[in-house]
């Protein structure tokens, strides 16, 4: 992230890539599950919002990264299979936004199609959170930490042979925090 701060500054950005001599067998994909219709009351110890991703292709689920702001309290990943199964992949009871953490799967998880990762995630917007930029303030979707955010990059591993446009079937982003 490049944040402005009223001065001009340089940067010498390099990318090194490795070509490989025959084509992959597999692709390795990024992906994002978030929620960017956020309101959060002002005051709100305990704003919720939840986000959904579904994916449309059978995937080998690598890593996870939830992804908050200074609010952020905690977060849950739940797997809904398509038995009717569920499993938690991750639970982050007392989110930092200062640890930044990816969790990785120890070996890639398999995720058959249909399965569906459901976020759910807490906020403190209240005076009590020493972190809170202003617990006045109703706080919305944003790219700045006084703003936040509910989101969790991951990664996955589909078959080459795949269209990647099919790899995620459907994102549902239920209502903002505090919603209805």
């Amino acid at each position: 992230h490049y944040t402005t701060n009223g001065t001009a500054g340089q940067d010498q950005t390099m990318v090194g890539l490795e070509l490989a001599k025959t084509p992959p067998k597999r692709r390795f994909m990024s992906i994002t599950a978030a929620q960017t219709e956020l309101t959060i009351a002002p005051g709100d110890p305990n704003a919720e919002a939840k986000a959904t991703l579904k994916f449309g292709q059978p995937v080998d689920f690598v890593y996870m990264q939830p992804h908050m702001h200074l609010r952020g309290k905690d977060m849950k990943i739940d797997a809904h299979y398509p038995t009717g199964e569920k499993e938690t992949l991750l639970d982050v009871p007392h989110y930092d936004f200062n640890w930044q953490i990816v969790y990785y799967e120890k070996k890639p998880l398999h995720l058959p199609k249909g399965t569906t990762l459901e976020l759910t995630a807490h906020w403190d917007n209240s005076p009590n959170n020493k972190w809170n930029p202003d617990p006045k303030d109703t706080v919305h979707w944003g790219d700045q930490s006084w703003q936040e955010m509910l989101a969790a990059p991951m990664a996955v591993i589909v078959d080459r042979t795949v269209d990647p446009k099919t790899v995620v079937s459907l994102g549902n982003f239920s209502g903002g925090a505090g919603a209805q």
